[in-house]
């Protein structure tokens, strides 16, 4: 059965911590924004890692602090595409870098992906026992991450307390000695986002970087530069995490309300287009009858490719082709109408039978 959850309640380093001391085996899947990491764990263990994040990419990341030239990487790319391999076994067999350097730089790409993951406070979680074919194998101590996650944690939410966001501007007041593209840009007016995609650099870097240079007196604030997309952003990401959540907890009807703004808001959005017609679908299949008694349809080692939220793993408990639905509902501790639309939701899911 998979875990999943919300990074709210449950954060990296605990996500980290009880996988380290159970010695689990799996693969722990992060998607915060628009992207999505994945984490290979071997007995406990960060074996392998990949990111969406363009500026968390081998790529980008050899061209930067490897040096490979960019008619060398090209070429690395394009053989890795023509033949089905890894970027890193493109590398190697091209002969821009040692098995053993290929190995050193992605481990140091796996720490910061872990890195730059400790920071993400929205966002889910999926863990997944099972095995991952995995290209290249690091071997990074889970106890040393934590460390170092939880130190860039802290210097965050000192930055954050004059740099609250990544939509701020600013302006140079001194000019330092290494102008560097960096300060060209702040100099052309913009922001540390803007900046960010610029110069492929996460966000913690390019905080910590505007947060230096204002405390030698190099910057200082300009303002922010849109305040209503700024809210925009907000909004719509705690639209989604309502939805989602509503969901989750089978209260049909708040979910429904709050995905259709969410397409309203985005209109192309295919996978909240998918969620309404898969809600309403559910929807339409009428109130269920207290007198029916739920089954199991699913048994087993078919649970471990599951992603149950705590609500419905709670209810599938209850279900043990015994009891009516509504005896159900009287030992589950939400309220009817949740319940009832959990249900529906194993039932619409395959889970569940009547």
């Amino acid at each position: 059965m998979a875990i999943y959850g919300s990074l709210k309640t449950m954060e990296l380093g605990d996500i980290l911590q009880w996988l380290y001391l159970r010695g689990k085996t799996g693969v722990l899947l992060l998607k915060s924004g628009d992207y999505e990491k994945k984490l290979a764990i071997r007995e406990g263990k960060l074996r392998y890692g990949t990111s969406e994040n363009p500026k968390e990419r081998l790529g980008p990341y050899l061209r930067k602090f490897a040096g490979v030239p960019e008619k060398e990487l090209k070429s690395a790319i394009k053989l890795s595409k023509d033949q089905n391999i890894s970027l890193g076994a493109a590398i190697v067999s091209t002969g821009i870098m040692s098995k053993e350097k290929v190995n050193e730089i992605l481990t140091r790409l796996i720490e910061e992906i872990v890195y730059n993951s400790f920071v993400d406070s929205e966002g889910y979680f999926r863990f997944e026992e099972r095995e991952e074919e995995i290209p290249f194998e690091v071997n990074v101590e889970v106890q040393e991450l934590l460390l170092e996650g939880y130190e860039r944690k802290d210097e965050l939410s000192e930055i954050k307390k004059y740099i609250p966001s990544m939509d701020i501007k600013f302006t140079v007041i001194r000019e330092p000695e290494d102008n560097d593209e960096f300060i060209s840009l702040i100099k052309d007016g913009k922001t540390l986002k803007q900046i960010s995609d610029k110069l492929q650099m996460v966000d913690f870097d390019v905080l910590k970087k505007a947060h230096e240079l204002v405390q030698t007196g190099v910057l200082k604030k300009a303002g922010e530069a849109s305040e209503e997309v700024m809210k925009e952003r907000t909004s719509f990401l705690q639209l989604k995490a309502g939805a989602e959540a509503f969901y989750r907890e089978g209260r049909l009807r708040e979910s429904l309300s709050l995905y259709e703004k969410l397409l309203e808001l985005d209109p192309g959005d295919m996978e909240t287009a998918n969620r309404i017609e898969e809600i309403n679908r559910i929807m339409k299949m009428g109130e269920v009858d207290g007198k029916d008694v739920p089954k199991l349809k699913i048994q087993g080692d078919e649970f471990q490719n599951l992603e149950l939220s705590p609500q419905e793993g709670f209810v599938v408990s209850r279900i043990n082709g015994a009891w009516n639905i509504s005896q159900i509902v009287k030992l589950c501790p939400f309220p009817e109408e949740t319940t009832k639309g959990i249900i529906k939701i194993l039932i619409a899911r395959g889970i569940v039978g009547i």
